[in-house]
């Protein structure tokens, strides 16, 4: 039996990690009162699965203690060897589709010599649309009997209809320093040779996952002593040769395509970019301030930030959009298109050139003319008086003000008279040029026109 296996919680006190859940559940336990359906969800290798299995076996237990399953009364056996009928665990991923849900209906109908009847669902979140649309009905009317427990690692698959039905328990990954606890407490039990050092990297690389740091330790012990060496041996750190990686960017390149040639046999080039993404955002977090990494990474991440300071926020971004890419590009021509960048700058903030337009407060803004129409004055074309009679009283009035402005501009006046537009032809009182003199005489069109451009319109 492997380590990972023999040192499952059995009980709730015996989990680390999720204090807000055991609470809960454990208290649910002592006052037996239940929800008909409950929804694990967090990443793997925190406890949802395990924390399900203990949860229905208090329930099913005969005298639980504090909120914990016995462990000692009938229905505890039965669930330790698999053989309780009141518990079902499914994999959804193998059974999850729309008949497998109906028939679990039928099966979860039947109510066995026990007290409930609990079904667990591992991996929900791969039950179809039409599986989750099955089990609607079933957890809305749901029997007293009968309780459901979901635990997911991809919860937004989940339909909204369904996880709002559900008592939601959201579980987070377990801190090194409890990781590490545990490690020493298995090493004691088991009399296994350890250094501290070495349970603590294992407690990093976990990454807050448990289970995964219990086979760790285990294949580290079934290589020697647990030691730096053995753990290195195990389980490979490739941070040093990623940094390497990093740091020559932009100053040798023919050192960071050898180092990643190198490394791209070991891992996946996803797998690459993660790592390169992981140590650039950590390098970002130690410009402003946060350092809480163990030594040797710390070491390294500064040592980053003092090469290519704040261009590394920049180069996360850009690193965040290769995730897509890394399919469909090389790797070495990536390292050479990320090298060209530093060496010219290309991860510098470009900040946009700002054009500062000065106007002159004594200049007037110039207005379009009212008329579209009207050309300028010096643009218009000579009317002779049988033309300008045939034309409309408006069309006049503007012929003939354009020739009063052309002349008042000619002789360097500003023409501040305008002759209304709708006059009438010879009686209408009017003003020419001069606004101090006005006509009160009646002039034939021909007297007018001459008097007021002028005497171009020749002798009387």
């Amino acid at each position: 039996m492997g380590i990972d296996i023999k040192y499952r919680p059995k009980i709730f006190d015996s989990v680390i990690g999720q204090e807000v859940a055991v609470t809960i559940l454990k208290s649910s336990v002592s006052k037996n009162i239940y929800n008909s359906s409950y929804l694990f969800e967090g990443p793997s290798g925190v406890g949802k699965t395990t924390i399900a299995r203990i949860f229905a076996k208090a329930i099913l237990c005969a005298s639980p203690v504090n909120g914990n399953p016995c462990g000692t009364c009938e229905s505890c056996k039965l669930f330790d060897e698999e053989k309780n009928f009141g518990y079902t665990e499914l994999d959804a991923a193998s059974v999850g589709g729309k008949e497998d849900m109906v028939k679990l209906k039928d099966d979860a109908a039947f109510i066995s010599v026990e007290k409930k009847k609990i079904i667990c669902l591992d991996e929900c979140h791969d039950i179809s649309k039409q599986g989750q649309d099955a089990l609607l009905k079933q957890v809305e009317q749901c029997p007293a009997h009968l309780i459901y427990i979901f635990c997911t690692t991809e919860p937004e698959k989940i339909k909204p209809t369904l996880r709002k039905r559900c008592s939601i328990f959201q579980f987070s990954r377990v801190t090194p320093d409890l990781i590490f606890n545990r490690l020493k407490d298995v090493c004691t039990a088991e009399g296994l040779t350890y250094n501290e050092e070495a349970l603590k990297i294992i407690a990093d690389r976990s990454e807050g996952h448990v289970r995964d740091s219990l086979k760790l330790l285990e294949e580290a012990n079934n290589y020697g002593p647990i030691t730096l060496d053995t753990v290195s041996k195990v389980s490979r750190d490739y941070s040093t040769t990623i940094f390497e990686v990093l740091s020559n960017l932009g100053s040798n390149i023919a050192h960071s395509l050898e180092l990643s040639k190198t490394l791209s046999s070991y891992i996946s080039v996803w797998e690459f970019y993660e790592q390169m993404l992981s140590m650039v955002a950590d390098a970002v977090k130690v410009i402003y301030g946060y350092e809480d990494f163990l030594p040797k990474r710390k070491e390294l991440l500064i040592k980053l930030r003092d090469i290519h300071g704040c261009n590394l926020i920049e180069f996360m971004n850009y690193l965040m959009t290769r995730e897509k890419f890394v399919d469909r590009i090389g790797l070495n021509s990536d390292i050479i298109l990320l090298h060209y960048k530093f060496c010219s700058g290309g991860f510098k903030p470009q900040i946009p050139e700002q054009k500062i337009i000065v106007q002159d407060q004594q200049t007037p803004p110039v207005q379009a003319p009212p008329n579209q129409e009207q050309a300028t004055p010096s643009a218009s074309p000579t009317v002779k008086h049988a033309q300008l009679m045939s034309l409309p009283i408006s069309e006049r009035a503007r012929l003939l003000q354009q020739q009063h402005n052309k002349v008042n501009t000619n002789a360097g006046k500003e023409d501040t008279q305008k002759v209304p537009f709708d006059w009438s032809l010879p009686k209408e009182e009017r003003q020419g040029s001069d606004s101090s003199t006005t006509v009160q005489k009646e002039l034939s069109p021909l007297e007018f026109s001459r008097l007021l451009v002028g005497g171009r319109g020749g002798p009387v």
